[in-house]
């Protein structure tokens, strides 16, 4: 799984792959109260090749950044991002239907 902290004072710290596991959230955290969340979702898939093609992925980025401003959390870099997703699914690609 892709984990990414995010400080106030530090921005976003350097992105990580790491083994899936349970998350830890502090109980004050607003996505228990407020649900003060964003959501994208994004497509895989493999091609008749067998390569694996992510739908649009620059799209997703711009509409997470744009809904990301509009309720005032910090906006991620669209391009790195998009990498490192490539990055996940190639390591997760038992899970990508063909």
């Amino acid at each position: 799984m892709l984990a990414i902290e995010w400080s106030a004072s530090n921005g976003w710290d350097a992105p990580r792959i790491v083994p899936y596991q349970n998350l830890s959230l502090d109980p004050s955290a607003c996505v228990f109260h407020y649900a003060f969340e964003c959501f994208e979702g994004m497509k895989a898939y493999k091609d008749n090749n067998g390569q694996i093609r992510l739908f649009r992925p620059d799209k997703n980025m711009e509409r997470l950044n744009k809904s990301s401003s509009r309720i005032a959390l910090p906006t991620v870099d669209g391009e790195a991002l998009t990498q490192l997703v490539g990055e996940l699914v190639k390591l997760d690609s038992r899970f990508i239907p063909r």
